[in-house]
């Protein structure tokens, strides 16, 4: 906005100051909260509008809680970016996939120098056309972040171009060809996890489910097969809770990440 026009109407900066407050203040009432008994009595913020999704949310938990809690399992962890190197040709394009498993070595050392906490676990490479796309997975630990992984393997492929582009014939390269899936829901992060893989697992005793949720556990199990199977009809992505984008948000996480990263699978026994 020009400032001549500020000069002439000052109410604005006093208008803009309500509207960043009451910004504020509104953001603070919609954070709500829920807790888990198993997380040692740790509040889990819920960024979110919608109320009654913290209350079905608390609910849960609160059934979970009255039955012995929920368990977790980590079963790994990797964070993937994947880069596509480019050929003048399909045959150099070739050579140079098949030499990778050679470059992983000297690859690895270079992404690692971007931080204590990368270690390259993988390189998938995969020729379409004059291009070589390469899936970069890495191991971060609690560091794990796409900004890590991104550093990593842009200075591991710019070494890797500066030391070998007359060797391979590497014309060019860009960091991401969506062989990664940069902030897109795809098939591949459901054969291989983008993030975390985790279990989790627990058991509704009756009492708990009459009481806290109203209905019995047959009733439960009989309604979700067939919310399962309206979903399988209609080609359903996995079986996300929306609770998802809102630890997510709470944390200060892109709404993206949700898309990219998230696949609920959800199995009554």
């Amino acid at each position: 906005m020009s400032s001549h026009l500020l000069g002439k109407k000052p109410e604005l900066m006093h208008t803009w100051s309500l509207a960043f407050a009451n910004a504020g203040e509104l953001q603070k009432s919609h954070v709500g909260k829920a807790r888990y008994r198993w997380l040692e009595n740790v509040y889990t913020p819920l960024a979110t509008y919608e109320g009654t999704l913290v209350a079905s949310c608390s609910k849960g938990c609160k059934a979970f809680n009255a039955s012995g809690g929920i368990h977790i399992e980590t079963l790994g962890n990797s964070i993937s970016r994947g880069p596509v190197f480019v050929f003048g040709n399909p045959e150099h394009a070739i050579l140079f996939a098949k030499q990778l498993p050679a470059l992983k070595a000297i690859f690895s050392r270079w992404a690692e120098e971007t931080s204590a906490h990368v270690q390259l676990q993988t390189m998938q490479p995969t020729v379409i056309g004059s291009n070589v796309h390469v899936l970069c997975s890495y191991s971060c630990g609690s560091a794990a972040g796409h900004n890590m992984v991104t550093k990593a393997t842009q200075h591991a492929c710019e070494m890797l171009r500066h030391s070998l582009a007359d060797e391979f014939s590497i014309q060019g390269f860009l960091i991401e060809g969506q062989m990664a899936s940069d902030k897109k829901p795809l098939w591949g992060n459901v054969k291989k996890a983008r993030g975390v893989e985790t279990l989790a697992w627990g058991t509704l005793t009756a009492d708990a489910c009459r009481e806290v949720l109203g209905c019995t556990t047959y009733e439960l199990y009989a309604t979700q097969q067939t919310i399962k199977e309206g979903g399988i009809r209609n080609g359903q992505f996995g079986s996300n809770v929306n609770t998802f984008k809102e630890w997510k948000m709470a944390q200060a996480e892109l709404l993206s990440s949700p898309l990219q990263q998230n696949l609920g699978i959800l199995r009554y026994l």
